[in-house]
């Protein structure tokens, strides 16, 4: 299984961004507290449908927003399945 897409809405210090992966290698450079840690979470998240950082789902959500969304599609070789995970500060 291989992630094509990733778009993530108020999760962390994200507020919106959409990633395309190539087939490639995948590189993600920056300097510190940039969100990298951040980007392999959500996708973890996305995949195991829980943090391995965090306990606390609201801790996920961005600062003063009501909820994040995880969205991505993934490539089986089967076709590609869309995936989304909305985490709320309601619970």
């Amino acid at each position: 299984m291989r992630l094509n897409e990733l778009t993530l809405q108020h999760y962390r210090n994200y507020e919106t961004v959409s990633l395309d992966f190539p087939k490639t290698l995948n590189l993600f450079l920056g300097e510190n507290a940039q969100g990298k840690t951040n980007l392999l979470e959500s996708i973890y998240v996305l995949a195991m449908t829980r943090s391995h950082r965090t306990s606390n789902e609201k801790e996920l959500i961005g600062w003063e927003q009501a909820a994040a969304k995880i969205s991505g599609v993934v490539e089986k070789k089967t076709g590609t399945v869309p995936l989304e995970i909305l985490i709320s500060n309601k619970g």
